[in-house]
């Protein structure tokens, strides 16, 4: 339905009754005190709501003539000054918290929607840099040296130049082709302009749907202050411009124009998934679980029921959807929340499934894959924007965009090392720093990673430990918080249990279909989908949780218990405090999905347990004891040793002999040392794909750095 255009008070009218809302709302002191800071600060911000209360014709007026009704709340704001002041022409009215009825959604903008006051809730995808854009030109007439003003319109992409020398300023009146125009720009009025482009928040989306985006003008102090991966509700004029494209004439205007919205004010989403509403009846649903000890065994339950088995990895991935609690100390030193979990497995245990599911259900979940992933798509691409005058701009990519939500990356194993590179910051600190095309920038990528990989050789073998079979960087692998290995092994029982789960699904989905309700969601799971990221939503926002001093004393009970383990002369170092803080970060996120505010022993006793799968299975040696640097430098402690050994080993050999050495000979001398075949064999070949050792002729060797 079209939207009812109302008469525009005369300017007077509309200043004084700017005035009376001011003075209603005691925003007389304010006004002074912007005074004195200008120009430091120069924005007085005014919630509709104080407008709509007080003069309820103005609030609807505005929305329809924001131009207009705003500037003639800036001269009011003036004339309550005591004394007049020149500078008081640069302080700006802005307007926030407009109602639900200017809320637009981007794809849905349509031609009733231009000049009106509308707010947009997204994220920024791009920015440019800040530079000066002219608002009143001067120029000055070169026959008879006349200067006049030429303003200039801002939602306009092109400068106004005069036609003729206006005589209603003192000049000659003579038209453009009689005499030439001189452009004064130390005369001329600039303002800071900075243009931004504002996208679709990714969660509000339908499956598969691209997202849309809308350019924004921000211009003086709103400009420079928003950065790619922000999220925020802007608030401005909706505006349109005409294009002219090249063509052998010069250039053709279009038919169609692009829109541009010309931004009021700002408002920066401060809190957590505030977007996803939640109904007091769901509200009084999930206040029902709290103190619930099965609620974390109910959730487990609902993630991906179709997918049978991997209980171990569903907990701890049911834990990263609720994440830890973010610690800054006094001296500014940050301690991460977001809890990383890796998943390697064989091919067919239904990883991909597991983490599109995954996706769907996290608040903010946006999922890529590694194969179609590069440095510059995951951090922040510099590109060069034609709106902007070909200059660089950053663009965000899918871990900056991914900012308070979660990111699913499959394939991590066939992303190229460079630009795995890109992912050691986000993982740790939790933010991307960027160095592109001169533009040096620091953006907030505070996001939980889920990701999965295949083993080095597409299935895990059992001649080697799973740590070797890992393809990935010990610097990677060390920022992750679990990592568990899947391995596909016949089972008969097992198999038959798996088996059964599959064709009973299968036998769902032929039975949802031949009734006509393919889009029911999956029938059994104590969580839909949609209400579980309602809960998930729910808990991060809300729930804060402390840790109790019993659960204190049983995570450094366990902590110094298994690092006495390492107290033996030649142990591996069991954990480090790495895997301590991934114990807090677990039980703070066990007490979240309770609802809890203090994390208890019970917690405390479900991060050990996840835990110990996650040591038991990927930093495990051969002897049965845990052996952390498995993770952390790729190198097992008696992998280390017996490099030592083989090392030693070489260096004796070509002692012995002219320099060099053969396989065989190596191989004899290793055994007799103690290292076994296959183990000395293995070391070979690591030294070799290292460089350490070379054939200098067939079936010689000789170690470099002897």
């Amino acid at each position: 339905m079209a939207a009812i255009r109302r008469t525009l008070p005369a300017p007077p009218e509309l200043q004084s009754r700017w005035a009376s809302v001011l003075e209603e709302s005691g925003r007389r002191p304010e006004i002074l005190a912007l005074s004195d800071r200008y120009p430091e600060e120069r924005s007085l911000v005014v919630p509709f709501l104080d407008i709509d209360r007080t003069d309820t014709s103005l609030a609807d007026v505005l929305l329809e003539k924001p131009e207009e009704v705003l500037d003639a709340g800036q001269r009011a704001m003036r004339e309550l000054l005591p004394v007049a002041d020149p500078e008081a022409v640069g302080l700006r009215l802005r307007v926030v918290g407009l109602p639900p009825t200017a809320h637009r959604v981007i794809r849905e903008i349509r031609e009733s929607d231009l000049n009106r006051l509308i707010a947009l809730d997204g994220i920024v995808r791009r920015v440019t840099e800040v530079r000066p854009q002219i608002r009143d030109a001067v120029f000055q007439c070169v026959a008879c040296r006349t200067e006049f003003h030429e303003p200039q319109d801002e939602a306009s992409m092109v400068f106004h130049e005069p036609l003729e020398c206006p005589e209603s300023q003192g000049g000659c009146g003579k038209t453009l082709g009689r005499t030439r125009f001189r452009l004064l720009p130390e005369k001329s009025t600039f303002v800071d302009a900075q243009r931004i482009e504002v996208q679709e928040n990714p969660e509000t989306l339908k499956h598969g749907a691209h997202p849309q985006g809308l350019a924004v003008m921000l211009t003086e102090d709103l400009a420079g202050k928003v950065l790619p991966g922000n999220r925020v509700v802007l608030n401005g004029e909706l505006k349109s411009f005409q294009r002219a494209s090249g063509g052998r004439g010069g250039a053709v205007r279009q038919a169609t124009f692009d829109l541009l919205v010309l931004g009021k004010s700002v408002e920066w989403k401060q809190r957590e998934y505030d977007e996803i509403e939640i109904t007091p009846e769901e509200e009084r649903l999930f206040l029902g679980f709290r103190g619930d000890p099965t609620v974390v065994d109910k959730i487990v339950m609902s993630l991906a029921p179709t997918i049978k088995g991997m209980e171990e990895e569903k907990e701890a991935i049911a834990l990263q959807l609720f994440g830890g609690v973010e610690k800054r100390h006094p001296d500014g030193v940050r301690v991460r929340g977001d809890i990383h979990i890796l998943l390697v497995g064989d091919p067919g245990v239904a990883k991909s499934q597991l983490l599109r599911y995954i996706a769907e259900v996290a608040p903010r979940g946006i999922y890529t894959s590694g194969k179609g992933a590069t440095a510059a798509g995951l951090t922040a691409a510099a590109v060069k924007d034609d709106f902007a005058g070909g200059r660089w701009v950053l663009e965000a990519g899918m871990l900056v965009l991914a900012d308070g939500g979660m990111a699913v990356i499959d394939e991590l194993d066939k992303m190229t090392p460079e630009d795995r590179s890109a992912m050691h910051e986000v993982l740790e600190q939790g933010s991307a720093s960027i160095a592109k095309a001169g533009i040096t920038a620091t953006l907030n990528a505070r996001c939980p990673v889920l990701a999965a990989a295949n083993p080095k050789w597409g299935r895990f073998t059992s001649d080697r430990t799973i740590s070797e079979q890992i393809d990935l960087p010990p610097t990677l692998l060390s920022r992750f918080d679990a990592i568990f290995s899947i391995k596909d092994l016949p089972n008969q029982d097992r198999d038959r249990r798996l088996a059964d789960g599959i064709l009973a699904s299968h036998r769902e989905g032929e039975a949802r279909i031949y009734a006509g309700t393919e889009n029911v969601g999956t029938t059994g799971a104590p969580f839909p989908p949609d209400l579980l990221m309602k809960y998930i939503a729910y808990a991060r926002r809300t729930v804060r949780p402390v840790l109790s001093d019993a659960a204190l004393a049983a995570l450094s009970e366990y902590y110094v218990k298994v690092r006495s383990q390492g107290e033996e002369p030649n142990a591996p170092v069991p954990i480090t405090a790495r895997q301590l803080e991934a114990l807090v970060r677990f039980s703070e996120a066990a007490a979240k999905a309770r609802l809890s505010n203090e994390v208890s022993v019970d917690d405390a006793q479900r991060a050990i347990q996840i835990m110990q799968n996650f040591l038991r299975r990927v930093a495990t040696t051969e002897g049965g004891k845990l052996d952390v640097d498995l993770v952390q430098s790729g190198v097992s402690h008696s992998q280390r040793e017996r490099l030592d050994i083989v090392i030693r080993v070489m260096q004796e050999l070509q002692e012995r002999t002219d320099g060099a050495f053969s396989v065989e000979e190596y191989v004899e001398a290793a055994e007799r040392a103690g290292v076994p075949k296959n183990r000395a064999e293995a070391l070979l070949q690591t030294l070799r794909n290292q460089g350490e050792v070379i054939e200098t002729r067939t079936n010689r060797l000789q170690l470099v750095r002897f």
